[in-house]
């Protein structure tokens, strides 16, 4: 079933292809690698993503594989295809939205809906709220409710993002992110930092209320233009978790090129 659905929106991705104009289409590839601690395992992934420019916004579409390995011979991997539009309904209002399938393995998310909305009512100034629905492996239900906004100054673009989550059986959690963006004088390149830190909520057999920990992050990317038809990509990060039980971290490096029609 979930190779059917990657099918069909493939088909549609080539149709969509066909009747963009050969300047208004890019091609992205990359690789997304993570090691964790101890003896929690990696993951990686690969992916191709295309972008057409519509009239006012863009479609995407990305076709992704990924694997994880626990270690100690657990392992599992998938294909996740998903599409996202950003549109311009005006000179103030603006959406994302975004829709993903993937197959039932702790890959990706088995279904993911993201809705965002946004709002520039002042200048240099842009208000977004969003609503995301994942479920995941096991049939495990998220909903995240978000908030934020950004700003605008010369060649800086500074956001800050406020999330909840309510996740199935264990409740809520949030996470705050701060992002800052500083574009290339000839704005074709930009160096884009984010830092993130929020809690996580945890079940146990052992404990009759649910527990609580910690997340942070920092990641940075530099995405560089090698001519005008080939931009290179590169981001490195790293994130720290405090569970109830564990205390563990990770390191991720990205590598992507993008090739423009």
């Amino acid at each position: 079933m979930i190779m059917k659905k990657i099918l069909i929106a493939s088909i549609i991705l080539t149709s969509i292809s066909a009747s963009a104009k050969t300047s208004d289409v890019s091609l992205n590839a990359g690789y997304d690698y993570i090691n964790y601690s101890g003896d929690h395992g990696k993951r990686n992934i690969s992916f191709i993503e295309l972008r057409n420019k519509l009239e006012n916004g863009n479609a995407v579409f990305n076709l992704s594989h990924g694997e994880r390995d626990y270690g100690g011979g657990k392992s599992w991997d998938s294909i996740r295809a998903r599409a996202t539009v950003w549109y311009d309904w005006n000179q103030w209002l603006s959406s994302r939205t975004g829709l993903a399938v993937a197959e039932n393995t702790p890959v990706f998310a088995r279904k993911d809906f993201q809705q965002d909305v946004s709002l520039k009512i002042i200048p240099d100034t842009i208000f977004t709220v969003g609503y995301r629905y994942a479920n995941y492996f096991e049939d495990i239900d998220v909903n995240a409710w978000s908030g934020g906004v950004a700003w605008y100054v010369g060649p800086f673009i500074t956001s800050w993002r406020y999330t909840h989550y309510d996740t199935q059986d264990t409740g809520g959690s949030y996470s705050h992110l701060l992002s800052v963006r500083m574009n290339d004088k000839d704005s074709s390149g930009y160096t884009q930092l984010w830092l993130g830190r929020g809690n996580g909520a945890y079940t146990y057999d052992w404990a009759p209320d649910t527990k609580k920990g910690t997340i942070k992050s920092i990641s940075l990317k530099r995405t560089q233009p090698l001519n005008e038809y080939i931009t290179l990509g590169l981001s490195a990060g790293k994130q720290w978790y405090n569970t109830p039980v564990d205390t563990y971290h990770n390191l991720q490096g990205i590598a992507d090129i993008t090739w423009y029609f």
